[in-house]
């Protein structure tokens, strides 16, 4: 299907920015988007007008759409996609540093995401895998989710994505090995002290999102330098869920604005010609985390020089990333395009529910505990054939 996609560039005059041609669909790909759930066509359209220069991030924003709606199968197959189109640039492997190179050298290159972009494909890719009861390549994907953290503009990255180590510890538990769990949350608590870990008998994992994707804007002379800002329109922050069995606050356990914006947990000012200037310091890490969660993310970063989360890797170790060639390409225009469907928070809980459980809502709150909008949502609720459950409910 994909093979179809046209990738078509033309050039606007040279004062202004660059203008990129629409592919018109044929009728088969308009009888195609038709026939796709009303959510998901702009993007399927998107995807066959846009062509290879958009592609991953079309992917992205079906595969996040689709999985919040409960379309499982379409998730799974262009999450999938962009997992491989990713992979054929990042990956520590001597074939992807060369594409790397190479890739980075382009004046005008097809979409791979920023890192924390990356790093949200292989969260809800993770979350399928653990829906799905594959809980070994659960916690594959969120290890891998780890590593695309760590692969950015500069040379030397740690990786500081405490949610999806989280998420590895419950894959690692539900799989039987009790000793990877315990390093994973060992190494969880690190980055955020205050967060709670399952319990032994929890079964069921509770994910919720709040807020609106961070924004990527083109600042500076000449619109060269590229700034991140948190997302528009939301005023909720917390999320606590109810219904049968289940009464609790989760935790705002990752902001994701906070991962776009910084780098090894060094905050960005603003990058130039695809290298970084940060920040002198790191400031406030942003109002999606309590003030304790605050101080537990700098002391984490600060103090991460913990223990390995499997055989040959560890989050805290720095990774680095092959940049050969960076210095020779000609000066572009920040590129702000963004993956537009993630949130701006993620919060995480667990419990011990029946399989046969049916009813949970979430309501979406600000951190005086005064409902927001959208108030209570349902929440989705999943069971595998080994009664271990995924509750998930997103405010967008």
């Amino acid at each position: 299907m994909l093979s179809l996609i046209g990738a078509g560039l033309l050039s606007a005059c040279a004062t202004g920015p660059k203008q990129y041609a629409v592919t018109p669909l044929d009728p088969a790909k308009q009888e195609y988007v038709a026939s796709q759930p009303a959510a998901l066509q702009p993007a399927w359209r998107k995807l066959f007008q846009e062509g290879r220069r958009n592609e991953v991030l079309n992917l992205m924003e079906i595969g996040a759409t689709a999985f919040k709606t409960g379309d499982l199968d379409t998730a799974r197959r262009t999450l999938d996609e962009a997992i491989a189109n990713i992979e054929s640039v990042y990956a520590d492997n001597d074939a992807a540093r060369k594409a790397r190179s190479l890739w980075y050298e382009e004046g005008e290159k097809e979409f791979k995401g920023e890192p924390y972009e990356r790093s949200m494909v292989y969260y809800y890719r993770g979350l399928i895998y653990l829906i799905d009861g594959d809980y070994g390549n659960a916690r594959a994907t969120f290890l891998n989710g780890l590593l695309q953290d760590a692969f950015a503009e500069e040379e030397q990255h740690t990786t500081d994505f405490a949610s999806l180590v989280y998420l590895a510890g419950w894959a690692a538990r539900l799989d039987g090995n009790e000793r990877l769990a315990g390093e994973h949350f060992e190494e969880y608590r690190q980055f955020r002290p205050d967060g709670p870990v399952p319990d032994d008998s929890d079964n069921t994992l509770i994910v919720a999102e709040t807020g609106t994707s961070p924004r990527k804007l083109a600042d500076g002379v000449g619109h060269y330098e590229l700034v991140y800002r948190r997302g528009k329109g939301f005023t909720e922050n917390r999320a606590k869920i109810a219904g049968d069995g289940l009464n609790q606050t989760l935790y705002p356990a990752e902001d994701v604005f906070f991962q776009a914006s910084t780098r090894g947990g060094r905050a960005v000012d603003r990058i130039i010609e695809g290298k970084v200037q940060f920040k002198q310091t790191t400031g406030n890490v942003g109002d999606a985390m309590t003030s304790l969660s605050d101080n537990s993310l700098i002391t984490g970063i600060a103090a991460g020089a913990g223990g390995g989360l499997a055989a040959g890797f560890n989050t805290i170790t720095a990774i680095g990333v092959a940049a050969q060639g960076m210095s020779a390409r000609a000066k572009t225009r920040a590129d702000t395009r963004y993956w537009s469907s993630l949130p701006d928070t993620l919060h995480l809980g667990s419990a011990r529910l029946s399989p046969d459980t049916q009813n949970a809502s979430v309501t979406f709150t600000n951190k005086a505990g005064i409902t927001q909008p959208p108030g209570s949502k349902p929440a989705r609720i999943f069971f595998d054939k080994n009664g271990n459950g995924v509750i998930f409910a997103s405010a967008r």
